[in-house]
């Protein structure tokens, strides 16, 4: 649930992040992609997902708000806030796009609202590294352009699991 504190309280707003998927959250400074380790899309962290074989698992959106972007290949997600005006984008793999969608079974529509913790998405990660992406890291970034107010607090380090609050974004 995200929780909005006012400034004529003398808090700053903060805007409440949860977990996708059940994993190790790394500094996305050690995600093997420059685009995400050098912070080229934004500044966030990254998750290596925690998965059995042969299985799919579901990630879940990090937050309320409207899907602004859903990749017809069910890589990446972008989700928009409407009080803050920021953007999360969550990105499943590294290069998964190549795949065009072998592995992702997506269960949302670009333009809808969704709440904190509804699938996005089923992955089968086993099916997907046998696809030859190796890299299933899940970076989770939040767009330079809506962040220019903004800056991520990460609450936790190491493992985590699904719907776990793990960050917040407050003002600068």
């Amino acid at each position: 649930m995200r929780k909005w504190f006012s400034k004529n309280t003398g808090q700053s707003k903060k805007l409440e992040i949860y977990a996708p998927v059940s994993g190790k959250i790394i500094n996305l400074s050690e995600v093997q992609d420059p685009v995400f380790s050098q912070e080229m899309l934004g500044t966030g962290f990254a998750i290596i997902p925690h998965y059995k074989e042969k299985a799919g698992i579901s990630f879940v959106a990090p937050f309320s708000g409207v899907l602004a972007t859903v990749f017809s290949t069910g890589h990446a997600y972008g989700i928009k806030d409407d009080t803050t005006g920021v953007e999360c984008l969550v990105h499943i793999g590294i290069d998964t796009v190549e795949l065009a969608g072998k592995g992702f079974d997506i269960k949302v529509k670009q333009g809808n609202r969704i709440n904190q913790n509804d699938v996005m998405v089923i992955a089968n990660l086993q099916e997907i590294k046998e696809k030859g992406k190796k890299e299933v890291v899940t970076p989770i970034l939040f767009t330079t352009e809506t962040m220019l107010d903004y800056k991520v607090n990460v609450l936790v380090k190491g493992e985590v699991t699904q719907g776990q609050l793990i960050a917040e974004i407050v003002k600068k």
